[in-house]
């Protein structure tokens, strides 16, 4: 599932990445997501929007456990803010 996201904290603390997004549409809202932080761990530099696929690796009857299988940066806060100053 494909979806654009606003990431607002990022933690590399563990063996796993986690961010914590809030999503751009009616299907989601506030959630955390897992990553590979050797695979994504530079794509997540900072807050901002970004473009994700994800997996549920929940079992079911259990809460969602979405992990990210590809990443596309738009832009971190300060890059699209400094984009609005050029415009």
């Amino acid at each position: 599932m494909k979806e654009t996201v606003v990431v607002l904290a990022i933690s590399t603390k563990k063996e796993r990445g986690w961010i914590k997004v809030s999503t751009l549409n009616d299907c989601w809202s506030d959630l955390g997501m897992h990553f590979d932080k050797s695979k994504f761990g530079a794509v997540f530099s900072a807050p901002g929007l970004y473009e994700v696929e994800v997996v549920n690796n929940a079992s079911f009857g259990q809460n969602a456990q979405y992990e990210v299988t590809q990443v596309r940066k738009i832009g971190t806060f300060e890059e699209l803010i400094e984009m609005a100053k050029i415009k």
